[in-house]
């Protein structure tokens, strides 16, 4: 089945922190004959500093973006990520939670959530939802081998800006994957949580 979709919101920019909360819209038909999108570029703040997602993690290995709750944060474990979430959820009001996700998306650089023995590999997580988000901006585009979706169902597709054909597996709310379909894996470009 072939699918495809526009931008249904831009990416903030490249800010790191931002207030407010996020546009809800719908994907939107368009043919996939779309440029390639440039990266933009995400600020994310790592042990007190700031680093560019788009061109090095450096030592971070898990990324946080929540941007109703003025979130794009990193860490070095996904312990670390998950205990850092579960304060954040706290905070959330009522209006941040119509736009975002209670569990987020997750997205491994490796099969089997980044675990083969040992943890390894990276881990970027997304809460906010009704937009496509590109990842080119955070460094990780055509990079994904496994995930779970959260409270959320999601989409993810082979370009940019919801482009191209969509992941034909299963992407319901609460689904996990730890292998990719044949050819799908390293071909996610954008994500977009229902």
């Amino acid at each position: 089945m072939r699918r495809t979709g526009t931008k249904a919101a831009a990416l903030l920019g490249g800010v790191a922190l931002i207030g407010g909360a996020a546009l809800a819209t719908a994907p939107l038909a368009q043919a996939d004959s779309a440029p390639a999108a440039k990266a933009a570029g995400t600020v994310a703040r790592f042990e007190g500093r700031t680093i560019d997602l788009s061109k090095d993690w450096g030592a971070a290995k898990a990324c946080t973006v929540w941007r109703t709750q003025g979130v794009v944060e990193c860490y070095r474990t996904q312990k670390e990520q998950e205990q850092a979430a579960t304060k954040l959820a706290r905070l959330q009001s009522r209006t941040m939670a119509l736009a975002s996700c209670s569990t987020p998306l997750r997205l491994y650089e490796h099969g089997e959530f980044n675990y083969n023995g040992s943890v390894n590999g990276r881990t970027l997580s997304f809460y906010d939802r009704g937009y496509w988000q590109n990842l080119t901006d955070f460094g990780f585009n055509d990079e994904a081998s496994s995930y779970r979706t959260g409270s959320c169902g999601a989409h993810l597709a082979e370009h940019t800006g919801g482009q191209g054909y969509w992941y034909p597996g299963n992407t319901n709310a609460w689904y996990s994957e730890g292998v990719m379909y044949q050819g799908w894996n390293d071909r996610i470009s954008s994500v977009y949580n229902t």
